[in-house]
């Protein structure tokens, strides 16, 4: 203050400011660059204002594989009949019964095969003599049979699975048939269809393996021709196998060529009825086609 008042308030001022332009300096000016990409907008930027409704969106093109897949749900809507419709049912029951007796064979016979007769053989009890016994009870053995007796009761347990395994193998469980779109539009539409069937009708029959494991066979109604007598009378149709069986693997089974459709069957189907019904009146007329093809 004391300087102030001596020297005065303008010269104080003006060192001042001397002062400070003298120990201060300007600072640099700080320049950001961004890349030329970011700082472009593009030409035609569209603003949305929120009072006003955005433009449509252009449907965009659909696939070929989704066409097909839209037309055939939209197809398969407007139709009253099913494409594999069932035209045979052997019955429940039946099919019960003979899947418990092929399971029960093959439980029998590896209790009999695996259990029965080593425990035998570790009784130490001459299996000659058992098997003997057993031969004796039918009939009067040979002796070959007796020096294979030990053979002999080792079949005992297997003979029972192979039989049962060669009698059921053609009997059939379901038979369907595959329609064209043309005769599933309605019921009289399939009738016509029915009556003037073309060979090339596809066939579903469905049988049974060992285990009791559905087996579906695909068989033109052409292929079909009646058969009798045949494995003890448990046949009554028949096609020929040799062209498929060609086609398969050494490790496949083969080809049904042999099947057993019976009469009597679960016939509750009519020609007017609901969905999941047997229309048993398509198995006459197929029936009635192969007898007049293969007669």
């Amino acid at each position: 203050m004391l300087v102030v008042g001596i020297i005065g308030p303008g010269a104080s001022i003006r060192a001042v400011i001397r002062g400070t332009n003298s120990r201060w300096k300007p600072m640099p000016k700080l320049s950001v660059s961004l890349p030329p990409r970011q700082c472009q907008l593009p030409a035609k930027l569209q603003l949305r204002r929120y009072g006003q409704p955005t433009a449509p969106r252009q449907p965009q093109p659909l696939s070929e594989q989704a066409k097909r897949a839209r037309l055939a749900v939209q197809s398969a809507k407007n139709y009253d009949i099913p494409e594999r419709l069932i035209i045979y049912h052997a019955g429940t029951g039946r099919i019960a019964f003979l899947a418990m007796l092929k399971l029960t064979s093959l439980l029998l016979g590896a209790f009999f095969t695996f259990l029965v007769v080593p425990s035998y053989v570790k009784a130490e009890k001459p299996v000659a003599e058992t098997a003997a016994g057993m031969l004796d009870s039918l009939f009067r053995p040979t002796d070959s049979l007796r020096k294979n007796a030990d053979l002999i009761v080792a079949l005992a347990g297997i003979i029972p699975i192979l039989f049962i395994g060669y009698t059921t193998a053609p009997f059939v469980t379901h038979v369907h048939i595959h329609l064209p779109s043309v005769a599933r539009t309605s019921r009289p539409v399939l009738e016509r269809f029915i009556h003037a069937m073309p060979p090339s009708t596809l066939l579903t029959f469905t049988t049974m393996s060992v285990i009791a494991k559905p087996r579906y066979s695909s068989v033109t109604v052409g292929e079909l021709f009646p058969a009798r007598g045949k494995r003890f009378g448990l046949v009554n149709y028949m096609r020929d196998t040799e062209k498929e069986n060609r086609t398969r693997k050494w490790y496949m089974y083969r080809a049904v060529g042999s099947f057993y459709v019976q009469e009597g069957g679960r016939a509750r189907g009519k020609r007017y009825e609901k969905k999941g019904k047997i229309d048993s009146w398509v198995w006459d007329a197929v029936k009635g086609k192969v007898e007049r093809i293969g007669g």
